[in-house]
């Protein structure tokens, strides 16, 4: 208890809920209509309009917008077409001003009005879904601290407001994709039906984003065998191993066709063409490779619950759960020192891992490939790779986040992992598959293909501190007098410090602890807008 009275502790919880959203919005707010990102105009001037005219006219094969798909951006932002109905008249068609096309132009005069009316609704339907994190991570952890700095680091971070700007399906996918993945932890705590509703409503939310949500099934039946290993014991008095798995399946099957029946609802061209269904699922880039090794899988869960009493799973996670202390140290291990490699590297005489043009040099083929990996032998290879692909996503998060997230792994592999393990396992361990994944992929993950970890490591970050305010020294002094209300503070601050300072191009923040002479973002076409307004306010500009 952090005040005497409940009553007025939860007051205090709450109000400082209420201005984390309103720090989000207020900052994501600022500049909103008067920057150009690269690809936003195919949203603004194409996509976002096509949908809402396809739905209009029963167009049902026009709702197929792009492959991302990005139907979610459309039916939120689509809100804007209310204040700005026509945006594709941004762009001018004439040909004696475009000269036959040789030139794209757009009639500067709407530009800002249009760019506010599609983007305030993203912004505003994020900073609102903040209070959702907040609900969802309570019921997680039962602990109202742990939720609000969760939903602290979230508000304030840079890169999540910077994208909540942009009319892009990854401005959406951090948001249901971290929903899903929160609501399907609730479930496995609680059981509670309503969560499976939510998480097929999130998920299908996310399919409705970006096909990357797909690798969301893989990692539900990770985190369901997980809290098997984890909770062991627990489960096999309480219910037993195969009544576990046969409900797992279960639950995992509803989720699978709600969200499935969610996608094709609001993009209702899968009823046209069935591909659009196969490449939007199981057809994805993210899930086509390990569909099979994924039904296998399934299917020897199910044959040994229904022919072997689940004996075989029965074994393997005794197993784990015996020894599940030294998993946890192992992957807190390999992600530490990854981490603490990436923080180093650009300090060293001649660092190991590149840091300049990684993007325009590296990549050959889908491969990364750099002169100095010549005489690697295939694991350092497979390390230095590894760390190149995650060190963009490292230097854009705050420096307190990663203070706190070190301090939690360094925890984990010098004590024990006492509370919340499965939420913190699993983030840790599928940060390391992520990025592996990425790389065989042959996408070098910037921050905005990482968008999916920024939430999740709010909540391990707020893990890590909690952590730290129970040290007993540390508890004394944070706990005596309410000094923890000014930790918060200091916490806000140092966001608010952190927004301010790259204000008003979120999206292409870095940390301080990154030499100024060095750069791991994409512009992502940041300064056009200011490029173009100087040339308009030169004399004769159309010339």
């Amino acid at each position: 208890m952090i005040l005497k009275n409940p009553k007025k502790q939860q007051v205090v919880i709450y109000g400082f809920v209420f201005l984390s959203a309103i720090l989000f919005f207020v900052f994501g707010l600022y500049h909103l209509e008067k920057f150009e990102t690269v690809d936003e105009h195919f949203w603004k001037g194409e996509r976002v309009p096509q949908y809402w005219e396809a739905l209009k006219n029963q167009n049902w094969k026009k709702t197929y917008i792009n492959d991302k798909p990005g139907v979610s951006v459309a039916l939120i932002s689509g809100v804007g077409l209310l204040a700005e109905p026509n945006p594709e008249e941004h762009r001018i068609r004439d040909s004696k001003i475009t000269e036959n096309e040789n030139y794209t132009v757009y009639d500067s005069n709407k530009t800002d009005k249009i760019n506010f009316s599609l983007r305030f609704p993203i912004l505003l339907f994020n900073a609102l879904f903040l209070v959702f994190f907040f609900w969802i991570i309570k019921k997680i952890t039962d602990n109202d601290w742990l939720a609000l700095l969760t939903m602290v680091f979230m508000a304030l971070s840079p890169i999540l407001v910077g994208m909540s700007q942009i009319i892009n399906p990854d401005a959406l996918f951090w948001v249901f994709s971290s929903a899903s993945i929160f609501s399907y932890f609730a479930l496995l705590k609680t059981d509670e039906r309503k969560f499976i509703r939510l998480t097929a409503l999130f998920l299908g939310a996310s399919l409705l984003s970006k096909y990357t949500a797909n690798i969301l099934f893989p990692l539900f039946i990770l985190m369901f065998f997980s809290d098997l290993v984890i909770n062991f014991s627990a489960i096999k008095d309480k219910q037993g191993v195969k009544e576990y798995i046969l409900k797992q399946l279960k639950y995992f099957l509803i989720i699978t066709l709600a969200s499935v029946a969610i996608f094709s609802l609001f993009m209702p061209a899968v009823f046209i063409k069935i591909k659009y269904l196969y490449r939007g699922t199981i057809g994805s880039p993210a899930l086509e490779s390990i569909f099979s090794i994924i039904i296998a899988f399934l299917g020897i869960l199910l044959s040994d619950a229904l022919l072997l009493k689940s004996r075989v799973i029965e074994t393997m996670a005794k197993f784990f759960s015996k020894n599940k202390q030294i998993i946890f140290k192992i992957t807190a291990f390999v992600l530490l020192g990854f981490f603490i490699f990436i923080l180093i590297n650009p300090y060293l005489k001649n660092p190991i891992v590149p840091l300049s043009d990684v993007k325009e040099e590296a990549f050959i083929d889908k491969d990364l490939i750099f002169p100095m990996l010549a005489d690697y032998n295939p694991i350092l290879k497979l390390i230095t790779k590894v760390a190149i692909e995650i060190q963009p996503f490292l230097f854009s998060l705050t420096p307190i986040i990663i203070m706190a997230i070190l301090f939690l792994w360094g925890k984990m592999l010098f004590g024990k992992l006492e509370q919340y393990q499965l939420p913190v396992f699993i983030i840790t361990f599928f940060t390391l598959l992520y990025f592996v994944a990425t790389l065989f992929s042959g996408v070098l993950a910037n921050p905005r293909y990482s968008i999916i970890l920024y939430p999740l490591y709010a909540f391990l970050a707020a893990v890590g501190i909690y952590e730290f305010s129970n040290l007993t020294k540390i508890k004394k002094i944070l706990f005596q007098r309410n000094n923890i209300w000014m930790f918060l503070i200091i916490i806000i601050f140092s966001g608010i410090f952190s927004l301010w300072k790259i204000k008003p191009f979120y999206l292409n923040y870095e940390s301080f602890l990154l030499p100024k002479k060095y750069v791991v973002t994409d512009a992502w076409g940041y300064g056009e807008y200011e490029a173009a307004q100087y040339l308009n306010s030169l004399p004769n500009p159309e010339k």
